[in-house]
């Protein structure tokens, strides 16, 4: 009988050990890490959130070839440094039993539940009744309204709707009375007020598109009046909306307004231009300073001022603001019983002007003599916060 070859020993021991090996690596190759769940995602800096309207559902925003707007945002890099959330609220197709101001609530307890506020900067793409129920949520909910840059409404009746009005005649849902364009209706007229005089809110930027088409009898609330309606006309979609920026008139009826079947269409093209003009700001600081040069003293005089303006230029386009300021005497030389010291920054305008407090003496008199003059220059150093913009590729 033949001795095996070492050689050939080695080579079988190898390729057994290959043999058990292989399934390991296998199964260890085809296994991928799990995904985070939303809470312990890194949100990116902006949000879009995305309000339905009365009767509406996640589904409103879906056009007839299937095209979903939130899923044409999410894959187009023009907007690559924002998230997408598509919010949902309860509101059936008739005899609902919550108002307005209760839906707001819902809804901004939903977008918590979401953790839309992580977010940096939230903006709000809205149709129909949605425009009402975000300007209603951020007067309730002022704590979250910095956060807020803009809303876009479509077909929101800031004024009223004709058709709800008659629509409430049949349906006592308490929506349509408050999105009625009666005369006796005060619920809109408050909400217009209140975002007009509340200085949380006031800022945010709101832009306006309004449809152009009628809607059928069998659609919507045109089931109604058995005709064809304009269920927002253009000056209560336009009410109160930017000036800066025209309104945006969307060549379809009130429900297909918001179901854009690609990029091209004039609903996401609007959405995309407001966009670009307000684009993603990213916090960043600076420092500057100005130096109020050569204040005098003669031998036991004062040089003081307990309001002493000093002001540094702010960049508008960089929102820039002074968050603090220090003060300090340079280049002193023959002064003394300075008070305060240093000298004290004691408030700052939002226009970037420091209020100074300082005062400081002279030089003793030598032999009855003034030998020198006491003199300093004052150095202010602001510290600036900006919001720079940031654009993504294409904008």
């Amino acid at each position: 009988m033949k001795k095996a070859q070492p050689g050939a020993s080695r080579i079988k021991l190898f390729l057994a050990a290959l043999f058990l090996f292989l399934p390991a690596l296998a199964s260890h190759s085809q296994t991928t890490p799990a995904p985070l769940p939303p809470s312990q995602q890194v949100p990116r800096s902006r949000v879009i959130v995305f309000v339905h309207g009365l009767h509406g559902s996640r589904d409103t925003w879906r056009s007839a070839n299937g095209a979903y707007w939130p899923d044409l945002l999410r894959n187009d890099p023009r907007f690559a440094y924002s998230d997408v959330e598509v919010a949902e609220y309860p509101t059936p197709s008739s005899h609902g039993k919550m108002s307005s101001t209760q839906l707001a609530d819902v809804l901004y307890t939903r977008l918590n539940q979401d953790h839309v506020w992580d977010h940096r900067e939230v903006v709000f793409l809205a149709h129909s009744l949605g425009g009402i129920l975000v300007e209603e949520m951020l007067l309730r909910h002022p704590n979250v309204a910095a956060q807020v840059k803009f809303i876009v409404s479509y077909g929101t009746p800031h004024e009223g709707s004709t058709v709800a009005r008659v629509a409430s005649l049949y349906d006592k849902d308490p929506l349509l009375v408050d999105l009625s364009d009666a005369s006796d209706n005060t619920f809109l007229t408050q909400l217009e007020n209140n975002w007009r005089g509340n200085d949380s809110v006031n800022g945010i930027h709101r832009f306006c598109a309004y449809e152009a088409l009628d809607t059928k009898p069998d659609n919507y609330f045109g089931r109604y009046l058995k005709t064809h309606a304009r269920v927002v006309s253009y000056f209560s979609a336009t009410y109160g909306c930017d000036v800066t920026t025209p309104p945006q008139e969307i060549h379809a009826d009130h429900l297909n307004m918001v179901k854009p079947a690609d990029r091209k269409a004039a609903a996401y093209d609007f959405f995309y231009r407001v966009y670009r003009n307000n684009p993603v700001r990213e916090p960043r600081t600076a420092t500057r300073y100005n130096i109020i040069p050569d204040l005098k003293a003669d031998c036991d005089q004062t040089n003081a001022n307990p309001d002493l303006p000093v002001a540094i230029a702010l960049d508008p386009a960089l929102q820039e603001k002074v968050s603090t300021a220090t003060a300090t005497l340079i280049d002193a030389k023959d002064i003394r019983a300075i008070n305060p010291n240093p000298p004290v920054v004691t408030a700052i305008d939002p226009t970037g002007v420091a209020h100074v407090h300082y005062s400081f003496n002279g030089p003793s008199k030598k032999l009855f003599a003034c030998l020198a003059t006491g003199h300093a220059s004052l150095r202010v150093d602001f510290f600036i916060t900006q919001q720079v913009p940031i654009r993504e590729p294409g904008n």
